[in-house]
């Protein structure tokens, strides 16, 4: 469970662990807060599993019926099958994230900044089934503040000065 703060009424709410990072209803003043925490994501080896599965049965059923007549044979079709499936992971893997530092290197290094990695973050069902917003919620963030930094030069303005902690609650000069 999550504890956080209403925006609102500053009462304290809890929710469940699924609700990080999205918007939670207050039952009190009805306002819609942003509960903390990251989404959490669905494992890369969890993902690699689902993905090898069907090859790994395909490879051990064909080495089974092939190891009735020749054992030696069929060990070897088994082995043979199971470290192809891993180099097929394996180069999908890299070319993905090679192609993605190349192509754009700001985005690959804010997908890594967000734990995320392009090659299973872009894999749909059933393999990888978080929403978008948790897949990329790195960028997103990111994308946000270069657009309000964008608009800010734009329009010649600035962020707000923190506030002086050195100056009293009473002084006129603090906002």
């Amino acid at each position: 469970m999550i504890d956080f703060t209403c925006d609102g009424c500053q009462q304290v709410l809890q929710i469940g662990d699924e609700w990080a990072g999205k918007l939670g209803h207050c039952p009190q003043c009805g306002t819609n807060s942003r509960v903390p925490g990251n989404p959490k994501r669905t494992s890369k080896l969890v993902i690699a599993l689902r993905m090898a599965i069907i090859p790994f049965l395909v490879v051990a059923f064909w080495g089974l019926m092939l190891s009735i007549a020749a054992p030696v044979l069929g060990l070897i079709l088994v082995l043979g099958g199971i470290g192809a499936i891993v180099f097929g992971l394996c180069f999908c893997w890299g070319f993905t994230n090679i192609c993605t530092f190349l192509y754009s290197p700001r985005y690959f290094r804010l997908w890594k900044k967000g734990g995320g990695d392009p090659f299973f973050d872009t894999l749909s069902g059933p393999f990888n089934n978080d929403p978008p917003a948790t897949r990329y919620q790195e960028m997103y963030r990111e994308k946000a503040r270069q657009e309000g930094e964008e608009f800010n030069r734009t329009f010649g303005l600035r962020p707000p000065a923190a506030p002086d902690a050195s100056k009293g609650i009473d002084d006129p000069n603090v906002i």
